[in-house]
């Protein structure tokens, strides 16, 4: 919202609280379904990491949330 009314500083109180109201109803469609997924997660038996729920949150490729998160990292030597 700050930046919006950086843009368009005459905006006028009615309209930057719809505004501020809309934007608030799109965020909570798209955190909805993630939210609601953490929480089945949560109430399954069974430890689930970290990983393996963002990959299950964002539906990504096993393979490629396996490759950033595995311990070989390239240049450490450790």
């Amino acid at each position: 919202m700050e930046r919006l009314d950086n843009k368009l500083p005459g905006l006028d109180e009615v309209t930057r609280a719809e505004v501020l109201r809309t934007v608030r109803r799109v965020a909570d469609k798209l955190l909805h379904e993630p939210t609601v997924r953490v929480k089945e997660l949560a109430n399954e038996t069974g430890a689930v990491s970290y990983a393996a729920a963002l990959a299950e949150l964002f539906a990504l490729d096993p393979e490629a949330v396996s490759a950033v998160t595995r311990a070989d990292v390239p240049g450490d030597h450790s």
